[in-house]
């Protein structure tokens, strides 16, 4: 009885280091592969910048990359950005403070209890999911409204995009505000 107390002991003593490395294995996988993409773009900016100049990327007002006679000027790449959070903001923030002050303040707790998980259910959409409805939804829709206000949208633009991004953003927005209220 006793060996087979020891044996059994042994063999999860085994099982215990083989996990152990197992987990070590994964651990190190992990951090080397994000010192690899990190070296790699690291490699890749020092080659870029070696050709063009830093203070030229981050003033240019030309994107437009191409083999020849390519331009790398990121300020409409930062002004697009700017543009379409301030759109999501504006979405994001009356929906997200609306629900949540509802939720808090106005909802039966059944009722809440019943739309607090559609919200967090919102906020584990993936990000493609989004961009796959904002091609096919939003997009279109801006163009067609734009087109009977007699303005002209493609659907590219940057209003679809805060749209989405701002749809997006309510889960986060809600949930925090519900938090604190």
């Amino acid at each position: 009885m006793l060996s087979s107390l020891q044996s059994e002991k042994k063999r999860r003593e085994l099982n215990e280091k083989l996990i152990k490395s197992a987990l070590i294995l994964a651990a190190a996988i992990s951090i080397l592969t994000t010192f690899g993409i990190l070296f790699s773009i690291l490699f890749e900016a020092v080659e870029f910048f070696k050709l063009r100049s830093f203070w030229y990327f981050l003033t240019g007002t030309t994107w437009s990359p191409g083999v020849a006679n390519s331009q790398f000027g990121a300020l409409p790449i930062f002004a697009g950005t700017f543009v379409i959070t301030i759109i999501a903001l504006l979405v994001a923030i009356p929906i997200g403070l609306g629900s949540a002050i509802y939720m808090s303040e106005y909802a039966s707790p059944k009722l809440r209890d019943y739309l607090k998980p559609i919200l967090e259910i919102l906020a584990g959409i993936p990000t493609v999911v989004y961009g796959f409805f904002a091609a096919i939804t939003v997009a279109p829709l801006v163009v067609k409204v734009a087109a009977f206000f007699g303005l002209e949208a493609t659907f590219n633009s940057a209003l679809a995009s805060g749209i989405v991004m701002g749809i997006m953003i309510i889960p986060l927005i809600s949930s925090l505000s519900d938090d604190v209220i």
